[in-house]
């Protein structure tokens, strides 16, 4: 009666193996380590393969929960945390940095690495990097993630920037003091060198401001 029993339990084994496979279709390349079932549940043997799914509109991070289901005549499902960690060439930083630290080339090192997510979270070029401001403190010898980076201002509070303003068939260029940091895109209040007039501007590239006509 026993033996009976047991075969009439679903391998925990199985039950992981379906959870992993499910991620794998999304990401081929990771590695992935599914947590192991509490073999207390006791899971009917599932007389039908089983399903693994994926939560909605999921974007892939370092653990997903999937939904092992049975779709058999005994139905069940459990869910499985499963572990995603990605292999391969990424920047490390060669030393503690603050945040607001705009990286350079000494920052950063290429080393392959096993880090936790898929490969979306990160990047094995430097020119992805340099010049980039950092969001928060990072420790030395740390992997470095996308989410870390921010875009530096091209423009910084009380430079003096050129200002252009278009005009038909061409633009007109004057100078000016930049009252805030601003990155690409972003609008900011600029005083004028000779009317001291304040105007709204927008960051153009390195020292460079334009106002819309």
């Amino acid at each position: 009666m026993q033996a009976r029993g047991q075969s009439a339990v679903q391998d925990p084994a199985s039950v992981a193996e379906a959870a992993t496979a499910a991620v794998q279709t999304l990401a081929p390349e990771a590695v992935l380590e599914a947590s192991p079932v509490d073999p207390r549940l006791r899971l009917a043997r599932c007389d039908r393969p089983l399903v693994g799914a994926l939560p909605p509109n999921m974007t892939l991070g370092a653990r997903v929960n999937v939904r092992v289901s049975c779709p058999g005549n005994v139905p069940w499902n459990v869910f499985v945390t499963v572990a995603v960690f990605t292999e391969g060439p990424v920047l490390v930083t060669n030393r503690p940095l603050r945040p607001g630290n705009i990286l350079s080339a000494d920052d950063i090192r290429v080393e392959v690495r096993r880090f936790p997510g898929g490969p979306g979270c990160c990047t094995a070029d430097p020119q992805e990097a340099i010049g980039r401001v950092l969001r928060r403190a990072v420790a030395n010898d740390a992997t470095l993630l996308f989410d870390m980076l921010d875009i530096a201002p091209v423009v910084r509070r009380g430079e003096i920037v050129t200002v252009l303003a278009g005009i038909p068939g061409g633009e007109v260029r004057a100078s000016g003091v930049a009252l805030s940091d601003a990155r690409p895109g972003e609008t900011l209040r600029v005083r004028h060198s000779t009317s001291l007039r304040i105007i709204q501007a927008r960051a153009d590239t390195q020292g460079v401001v334009r106002v819309d006509r």
